[in-house]
């Protein structure tokens, strides 16, 4: 009977958060479509802000549920980070939808950036103490265990990505943009990713918490893990659908473009997952969701850049697919399902 009644609680807290969580993004983007008409390149602000408040949205739905379900993860150090989060969210969307309210640096306001470097050198103070690191556990908010995977698998990940883009260059299907120095690489590679972290974690705090935090928490002991990183993969391409239909990620290709979104998804979203269980945080899976968003420019421009984005990510598709595939070979998959009773966050 118990079991019953925890399959049951899941499920509700799971079908709340998706409603929320797509209900918010939807009615958001389709409300700027009829303003701002669709998505062109370059972003205009409106565009520009409101896919960044969109990433937002998983973590705000997963707070608010955890609060309205009376989560035991909600622990003093938990909602320390999530009050930096909410903080940057609300004063992010404010100063680039209204005005900044100190002014802006390299095109960010100042203020809410300020918020993020703060809360970031918080979630770290909060993992140097072993008090304060225990109240980040049962949210998976501690940097975990099995640290060694924040370099193993952002490496792999990188040396995928370097291998996808040397296909074109030899194939002649993408030419560089800037001429390869592999000390400039290196530097813009390292400044690129430090100043992400402590200035946008916040965007990629708010997909994982929601995705591979709160959802794959219910997800799996409903589903099992296999059946769940896939349903996972599936939920979160369809997350994506509005946005790509309005001409984001594949301008000029609706269609083609979701469904290698939701393929793209689902391969990552294994390695994500895969992640999130080898070290017990989220924290791994918001530091690759960056290195994938915001690097991947960075290789494509010193190796080579191809304009056709259906193939590239086809590409990223074949290439992490093989990664995934090796993962999935991993025994972490079986032992979750047999841990049915962990807490969830």
């Amino acid at each position: 009977m118990e079991n019953v009644l925890n399959r049951g609680q899941l499920k509700k807290e799971l079908f709340t958060f998706l409603i929320i969580t797509f209900a918010a993004t939807y009615i958001l983007q389709f409300f700027v479509f009829n303003r701002e008409g669709y998505i062109l390149s370059p972003l205009s602000n409106i565009w520009s802000t409101t896919l960044a408040v969109s990433m937002f949205i998983p973590a705000a739905s997963a707070i608010l549920c955890m609060v309205y379900f009376k989560s035991k993860a909600l622990t003093r150090e938990t909602k320390i980070i999530f009050a930096f989060f909410l903080l940057y969210a609300v004063l992010f969307a404010f100063e680039n939808y209204c005005w900044p309210v100190m002014g802006t640096v390299m095109n960010l306001p100042v203020l809410s950036t300020i918020i993020a470097v703060l809360g970031m050198v918080t979630v770290i103070a909060l993992n140097l103490k072993k008090k304060w690191r225990k109240g980040l556990v049962s949210s998976q908010l501690s940097f975990g265990k099995n640290r060694k995977y924040y370099l193993i698998l952002p490496l792999a990940v990188f040396a995928l990505l370097i291998l996808e883009y040397l296909t074109l260059n030899f194939t002649g299907l993408g030419t560089p943009l800037t001429e390869f120095d592999i000390s400039a690489f290196i530097v813009t590679l390292v400044s690129y990713f430090v100043l992400y972290f402590f200035t946008e974690w916040t965007w990629y705090f708010g997909e994982e918490l929601g995705w591979r935090g709160y959802l794959q928490d219910r997800l799996f002991p409903l589903l099992g893990s296999y059946k769940g990183v896939l349903v996972l993969g599936v939920i979160w391409g369809v997350w994506h659908y509005p946005m790509n239909a309005l001409g984001y990620n594949f301008p000029g290709q609706p269609i083609l473009g979701n469904i290698l979104m939701t393929v793209f998804t689902i391969v990552f979203g294994i390695i994500l997952s895969y992640a999130v269980l080898k070290t017990g945080s989220i924290w791994i899976a918001v530091v690759m969701h960056l290195f994938n968003n915001k690097l991947n420019g960075v290789i494509c421009a010193y190796i080579a850049y191809s304009p056709d984005v259906l193939l590239v990510n086809a590409l990223s598709c074949i290439f992490l697919g093989i990664l995934a595939l090796v993962l999935l070979r991993s025994k972490v998959w079986k032992q979750v399902e047999k841990i049915q009773g962990r807490g969830t966050v």
